[in-house]
């Protein structure tokens, strides 16, 4: 059976808000199931200027990008002229509805716009005191412990992923990547199995192609070029509802057209023998398109 795991990465109050819903009626139409991960802290979306928002190589590029996924309304001052609301309290709801679905949830983290704009020069007890906040908060919503974690825009660290593990993670999905395969860094092995993001996002696609037909081809030319392997999908739960929402419509109707399953990433790591994975480096390094550098797949160890 043919599948692509969806990741829907849920950052902002209204993403939680409008954007989850959207996405929950879009995968019951599929038959789809996805992992929703999710940003549990404050909402400074009036702070997410620069590498957040950032997508493509051109001038023209950023600025089209910035049309679908900038702050709109009162989300403009969260975190400036107007308090950083608690996505954990304000959007409840909209978490039980997608745990009532029957859709995986997991861990986006805290504060997903100082995680990007912090993460490159942060100690490990921030990253700590990051993780500790984001836990409690899912133990407190979810009353269950986080088995799954993605940081925020791939942006992590050696102490983030070494961290992952003192908590128990199940599995990670902070990377760009090929295939899961298990995390060195610098070094030092981590046994968290990473699932990472292996096709373009739409969002990625759309600034590159400049139409959302261009947009889905592309996609689904690099699933068909790999069409054996163990397929991640990143939604973005802000920027591909709303305008990017038809064609998010359309690439679920050509896979499902194909006979490709989308399933959560719960059940992707649950068809790995983790023990047999291959161990590969996690380079940080510039990745077309973004500012900063993105943590990525690198070259394999062999066993």
């Amino acid at each position: 059976m043919m599948q692509v795991a969806l990741k829907i990465d849920v950052d902002t109050l209204k993403a939680a808000q409008t954007g989850v819903p959207q996405l929950l009626e879009l995968l019951k139409t599929h038959g789809a199931t996805a992992t929703f991960f999710f940003n549990l802290g404050v909402d400074r979306s009036g702070r997410a200027s620069g590498p957040l928002f950032e997508v493509g190589d051109q001038r023209a590029h950023r600025r089209l990008a910035k049309r679908f996924v900038k702050p709109r309304g009162a989300a403009r001052w969260y975190g400036t002229l107007l308090g950083a609301p608690a996505i954990s309290v304000k959007a409840r709801d909209a978490l039980f509805q997608v745990r009532a679905a029957g859709h995986e949830t997991a861990l986006r983290g805290w504060d997903s716009v100082n995680w990007v704009k912090q993460i490159d020069a942060a100690t490990e007890p921030w990253i700590k005191a990051e993780y500790e906040a984001a836990l409690g908060a899912y133990l407190h919503v979810f009353d269950r412990p986080a088995t799954a974690m993605a940081a925020p825009g791939w942006r992590s660290t050696r102490a983030a992923f070494r961290l992952q593990q003192r908590c128990g993670m199940a599995y990670a999905s902070d990377t760009r990547g090929t295939h899961p395969f298990l995390p060195i860094l610098q070094g030092e092995p981590v046994k968290v199995p990473q699932l990472p993001t292996t096709l373009p996002t739409l969002l990625e696609a759309r600034v590159a192609t400049l139409t959302d037909q261009d947009a889905v081809s592309s996609i689904l030319d690099a699933y068909s070029a790999r069409p054996e392997a163990l397929h991640v999908f990143t939604v973005n739960a802000h920027a591909d509802t709303g305008k990017l929402l038809p064609a998010l419509q359309a690439l679920f109707a050509a896979w499902r057209e194909f006979g490709v399953q989308l399933v959560s990433l719960d059940t992707l790591y649950r068809q790995l023998t983790v023990n047999d994975l291959p161990w590969h480096d996690v380079d940080f390094r510039a990745w077309p398109g973004y500012q900063g550098q993105l943590a990525c797949q690198g070259r394999h160890f062999p066993r």
